[in-house]
């Protein structure tokens, strides 16, 4: 049925979703804790008309068909009372965490969903150059990577980054060859021949489909704090080479629909939707890691004032901090132009 509906339309329902979710968890965690909520916007303005109007909040129809917002009343004036700048500071953190928590929340949710229909999570190896560090070490073509160094692998990443931080040094490779586990020690070349890699093998992804549903969202949550440790350790793996530049820069929302459109491609054209759904975790992951970064008019961002604030025990005057988030707005907003013409004349898929 999935098949019948356009790709685009598909892209937009897809990202606009997990946008309002992250929404939706502000809002609730607002209302809960007693903080008004003056308007609960479907897209982004200008506004074109009012669905209804519920506890003080405006259920909001808006031009831009795309996620949502939510406008808490006094978000940066403590003089409002009931606003959120008036709240204590374990509410204002509550509030500011919802929508990472929603995110994070949808990620656990269709990562589990995931791992129990089946999906790669394990590597096998396709191919051992002859005379390379692998082949000498006794690897051989069919054989599953287990572990590396004692680190359980399930992505080749896994193992490719354990390789480029341990060049000229010996692994240690627990590996499963026609359902016997044997270990292996490989030593992976300082230099090698272009196409070979440091070990000289080459890898591919094997579905795993008989998980149950605890192995499922423990799988789940370590694919989170995976995609977590990823984005912490980014500067150290661009400095060790194990990936480059071109694959670390940042996308902006025509990179992400472009890569959006080709995943919901291939999923209609091969009819596996597991596809898809893996998507959907990574980029629920995303947002919720993204929305951390303290930056300010993120909630990262704001979160730091409440625990400056905590530090400090008083605090930052709202016009100081109110004027460090617009500053910060107009900053991220010019990013965010700059890494949409990246989008465009460096399409992440080239078009």
């Amino acid at each position: 049925m999935l098949s019948l509906v356009p790709g685009w339309l598909l892209t937009i329902l897809l990202l606009g979703a997990l946008i309002l979710l992250h929404e939706l968890g502000h809002y609730s965690v607002a209302r809960l804790t007693g903080v008004k909520v003056e308007e609960f916007g479907f897209g982004y303005p200008p506004r074109l008309f009012t669905l209804f109007e519920r506890g003080g909040t405006k259920f909001t129809i808006n031009a831009i068909p795309f996620g949502g917002f939510v406008r808490p009343a006094g978000e940066d004036d403590p003089s409002i009372p009931g606003g959120l700048a008036s709240a204590s500071k374990r509410v204002r953190a509550a509030v500011l965490l919802a929508g990472v928590g929603a995110n994070l929340l949808t990620a656990l949710v269709v990562f589990t969903i995931g791992f129990k229909i089946g999906w790669p999570d394990r590597v096998v190896i396709l191919s051992v150059v002859a005379d390379a560090p692998a082949a000498t070490a006794g690897l051989q073509s069919g054989d599953i990577v287990l572990t590396v160094n004692g680190r359980q692998v399930h992505q080749g990443a896994d193992l490719a980054d354990a390789t480029y931080q341990q060049l000229g040094q010996p692994l240690e490779l627990v590996i499963e060859r026609r359902q016997e586990a044997l270990s292996f020690e490989v030593t992976p070349r300082t230099t090698w021949p272009e196409g070979q890699g440091p070990m000289g093998i080459e890898m591919q992804a094997q579905v795993v489909s008989t998980y149950t549903w605890i192995q499922s969202a423990g799988r789940s949550i370590e694919t989170i704090g995976e995609q977590a440790w990823l984005l912490l350790t980014l500067p150290a793996r661009l400095i060790q080479g194990s990936i480059s530049a071109s694959e670390a820069r940042p996308i902006g929302i025509i990179g992400l629909y472009d890569l959006t459109s080709r995943t919901i491609e291939t999923a209609q054209q091969s009819s596996q939707w597991v596809i898809l759904v893996q998507w959907m975790g990574l980029i629920s992951t995303a947002l919720a890691l993204g929305n951390l970064l303290p930056i300010p008019a993120l909630d990262g961002g704001r979160l730091m004032f409440v625990l400056l604030e905590a530090v400090r025990g008083r605090r930052i005057s709202a016009d100081r901090e109110r004027a460090v988030h617009a500053m910060g707005f107009v900053l991220l907003l010019g990013l965010m132009i700059y890494i949409s013409y990246l989008d465009l004349v460096r399409p992440v898929i080239p078009r």
